[in-house]
């Protein structure tokens, strides 16, 4: 124990680094399967091109889809993300939202037939495997755009899908510099699967890039729960504790800092200052009193060495 605590004092990673380890494990192999930790992925198929078009019976809006993703910058890696860059994390990138419309897709599988619903899903599954393929070109716009696409057609009853195609366009975010979205999106993915341990996960150290301390502990602390040979989480767990409490008293000096001068504005007038005035802590209740000192000059006095 003492030595994990030793070896993550030694430096705390940069925010490249933070999302580099958010998205190496989808570079590998994207998430295709349900979402119990202890479930294999199932392998991304191989598709010829990012753009080629879905296999079986297509509709016109796919059609157009597919047309506008090839039209958007084919071949054309993120420009947010270059090296040369002063920040060591991608800009965000304004993409065009696609509107997922729940209360419309469910009145529409409402009136499928099985079929129909097994068809959307295999044609959701092939959008999915796309974007799967722009993601590893570095391809992250269109990449997303097709999981937006996959999450259109893809039946809400199955919810284990959609999960994933909601956790793989998280990534996608991330690499736009959509963070607060990449948020929105694992928490659709959790709510879906609240076992999915990589959208956890995920969310987690998107919570740890936006410095939100308080909410990446607790996600780190679910992932343990799942899975309690989770180095990463487990080093967080035992890592954030401290940074929370050194960012807490940090708060905690700025604030008091304020109070005092805002008092020393009120007190002046009366030829006092917040000097005259001492908190002590009683060690058994642990609340405080104020002490008054008729000794300690006003600010910006004579006598008081300013």
């Amino acid at each position: 124990m003492s030595q994990v605590i030793e070896e993550t004092k030694a430096g705390l990673p940069t925010n490249e680094a933070i999302i580099d380890d958010l998205t190496k494990d989808l570079e590998q192999s994207l998430e295709g399967s349900g979402c119990a930790p202890e479930m294999a992925n199932e392998d991304v198929p191989e598709i010829g091109s990012a753009t080629t078009a879905v296999s079986g019976k297509e509709k016109e809006s796919d059609a157009a889809f597919k047309s506008m993703v090839v039209n958007a910058s084919e071949g054309e890696k993120d420009s947010n993300l270059d090296s040369s860059s002063d920040s060591d994390e991608p800009s965000r990138t304004e993409i065009e939202e696609v509107v997922i419309d729940e209360d419309y897709l469910k009145a529409l599988e409402e009136k499928m037939t099985t079929e129909e619903k097994e068809e959307n899903r295999k044609e959701s599954q092939d959008l999915k495997s796309v974007g799967n393929k722009c993601f590893k070109e570095e391809k992250y716009k269109e990449a997303f755009d097709n999981y937006a696409h996959a999450l259109q057609i893809c039946p809400l009853s199955f919810f284990k899908d959609r999960s994933i195609m909601y956790s793989n366009r998280a990534a996608t975010r991330l690499r736009l510099g959509q963070k607060e979205e990449a948020i929105l999106d694992c928490s659709k993915a959790v709510e879906l699967n609240p076992n999915y341990l990589k959208a956890v996960l995920r969310r987690a150290q998107t919570y740890e890039l936006l410095e939100k301390l308080d909410e990446a502990l607790e996600d780190y602390q679910k992932v343990v729960n799942l899975d309690p040979t989770n180095q990463e989480a487990r080093e967080a767990c035992l890592r954030l504790p401290h940074e929370i409490e050194e960012r807490n008293e940090k708060l905690k000096t700025e604030m008091m800092g304020k109070l005092k001068d805002l008092g020393n504005m009120i007190l002046r007038p009366f030829g006092f200052s917040t000097d005259n005035f001492n908190l002590e802590k009683d060690p058994n209740t642990g609340s405080y009193s104020v002490q008054f000192s008729q000794g300690a000059p006003p600010p910006n006095t004579p006598g008081n060495g300013k």
